[in-house]
């Protein structure tokens, strides 16, 4: 089928810049005045287009929703993907020592809570990923638990990035890490909604024994508990950006 050029630009690049503005209105309406004010009469204002392309992307206000949510969340899972390969791919040349590497991956958990917390500091990505998104349905609530689980993955790796001897059987690792993303969302939900009366540094530094700690943690454990190391889990699994 022969594509329909308007001012040079086709139709597919067309309706995918019209759902782009309706996400960035989304955004600022959520994320200002929460998920009520975002009301078909006011998205397509801000978005500067009417009802009829609202409904060429989206069949209600919550897929909407749901689609700020994954360009929210994806924009940040790219970047935090980023750093964790910068810091765990193999090094060449000299060899380095346990002190160096143990720094080094310290260096990745500091990095990559700092990349988060400064996220957070923005109330727009803040109210729409910790506030608005609780209770508003089902299905908004199984995106919220995918999220977490994806999240809770990622911080796995970097704990195993601290301590890489760790054993630990895969559905105890599946609660560690929901466990310890649960702690880094509490305090930052907390931090939000007080106004922020903590710097970003005072946050990752904390967040930080959190991590270290529980890392430290499991290596005692297992060497109390003689665990035997385990197959090697989904954590461990190459991740590839979305």
């Amino acid at each position: 089928m022969e594509k329909r050029i308007y001012a040079g630009i086709d139709l597919t690049t067309r309706k995918a810049e019209r759902k782009m503005r309706f996400i960035e209105a989304g955004i600022k309406i959520i994320g200002i005045n929460g998920y009520r004010s975002a009301t078909l009469r006011a998205l397509c204002s801000e978005a500067g287009l009417t009802e009829r392309y609202f409904y060429e992307s989206f069949c209600s206000t919550e897929t909407l929703f749901l689609a700020v949510l994954d360009h929210l969340t994806l924009d940040f899972k790219t970047r935090l993907l980023a750093l964790i390969k910068l810091h765990t791919r193999p090094q060449n040349g000299a060899e380095q020592s346990k002190d160096q590497n143990l720094a080094k991956q310290t260096d990745l958990a500091r990095l990559a809570l700092s990349l988060y917390f400064t996220e957070v500091r923005n109330p727009v990505f803040a109210r729409i990923t910790l506030i608005e998104v609780l209770g508003m349905s089902p299905t908004v609530d199984q995106k919220y638990i995918e999220n977490t689980r994806e999240f809770s993955v990622l911080v796995t790796q970097i704990i195993r990035a601290i301590e890489p001897d760790i054993r630990i059987e895969p559905q105890d690792e599946e609660i560690v890490g929901t466990a310890l993303v649960g702690s880094i969302i509490t305090a930052a939900t907390g931090w939000m909604l007080q106004g922020y009366p903590y710097s970003i540094e005072q946050m990752v530094n904390n967040c930080l024994k959190i991590l270290t700690g529980t890392a430290r943690q499991l290596i005692s454990s297992a060497f109390q508990d003689n665990v035997i190391p385990v197959a090697t889990t989904a954590m461990n699994k190459p991740i590839s950006a979305p």
